[in-house]
């Protein structure tokens, strides 16, 4: 999918839904290589555009007040439109502001970034990150028009933000599709990025969100990877060590996969080729005995826990998982 795809279906959605009036809401990485990708929207919109700092910090209530505050100074309306230009902070920061800005105006999202267009663009959910804690605060709303990718935008990101996504797709082929497993497996180095990959990967969450939008049960099963990936990220924030949100979603699911074949859901030989492919890609932390409970106070947190007891999606077998399995702090102890 090309840029010109993007803008033509947003020009005809602008004049059909008689916008007139867009906001596009970048960062600082992107505005530097793609400062006038939308520029041939100015002879049907009136663009304004604003340039937070690249990075997680900026994914906070404070910027989300600091967008408010732009917009009422600007006087914009209800008939405003959010157009989301960037990866995960952008997609979930800006959706959150499109949510509550007078109670709700329509946006877009254009991903950047791997993973934004294959995870954070797509399924409605916006959010900020509190303190340490990620995507605490936040709601469900979906995009006014669901955008394609453009892979050739994938071209300036430095290899960090690429395995951070590629992070992500081996979570989509794990609880989705053994046959993308096996292709991704093909390879000894850093795999191709392909478009049908960015496809299938698309696909899947749409259809599992379709589902279940408003994550009360079925779309549990794209939590995989994430209840210890999660606390993980969180952890590193806390001692001033981040790291990005694929890599460590990469870590939960090497620990996840661990924990599916020690309760009997995975076969060994299955969890033998997760843990021989993680990790030659990744760089695998190991959770010492110190760390335990600090990752078990963070997972404690999560949405998706029920009583006091951790909320877990867990392998069957490469290609399919199952979600709501309630694990005790106990079992947890012998990862």
């Amino acid at each position: 999918m090309t840029k010109t795809n993007i803008i033509r279906q947003l020009s005809e959605h602008f004049r059909q839904q008689n916008i007139r009036k867009a906001v596009v809401l970048t960062d600082e990485n992107v505005e530097k290589y793609y400062s006038d990708y939308f520029s041939e929207l100015s002879e049907i919109v009136s663009l304004d555009k604003i340039v937070l700092p690249a990075g997680e910090n900026s994914k906070s209530i404070e910027t989300a007040i600091s967008v408010w505050n732009y917009f009422a100074d600007k006087h914009y309306d209800r008939n405003v439109f959010l157009l989301n230009f960037g990866g995960g902070m952008v997609s979930d920061l800006g959706g959150f502001v499109a949510s509550t800005y007078k109670r709700g105006i329509r946006f877009a999202n254009c991903p950047t970034t791997l993973l934004s267009m294959i995870d954070a663009a797509i399924g409605g959910k916006t959010g900020v990150n509190l303190h340490h804690l990620k995507n605490v605060v936040g709601t469900f709303y979906f995009p006014d028009i669901q955008l394609p990718a453009d892979v050739s935008l994938l071209k300036t990101l430095p290899d960090e933000e690429l395995l951070s996504g590629f992070g992500e797709m081996v979570k989509y082929a794990l609880i989705g599709s053994e046959e993308l497993f096996r292709e991704l497996s093909k390879t000894e180095r850093f795999p191709e990025i392909k478009q049908e990959y960015v496809d299938f990967c698309i696909e899947f969450k749409q259809k599992v969100v379709s589902k279940d939008p408003e994550d009360h049960g079925f779309r549990h099963i794209l939590n995989f990877g994430h209840t210890i990936g999660h606390a993980m990220e969180s952890y590193c924030a806390e001692i001033g060590e981040p790291i990005k949100h694929g890599i460590a979603v990469a870590q939960g699911l090497y620990y996840e996969s661990l924990l599916s074949a020690q309760l009997g859901h995975l076969p060994q030989d299955e969890w033998q080729k997760i843990s021989g492919f993680l990790t030659k890609h990744f760089e695998i932390m190991p959770i010492t005995k110190e760390l335990k409970p600090k990752l078990i106070n963070y997972m404690q947190n999560d949405k998706k826990n029920q009583h006091t007891e951790i909320n877990f999606t867990l392998l069957d077998h490469i290609g399919h998982a199952t979600y709501n399995h309630q694990i005790l702090d106990s079992t947890l102890n012998n990862l």
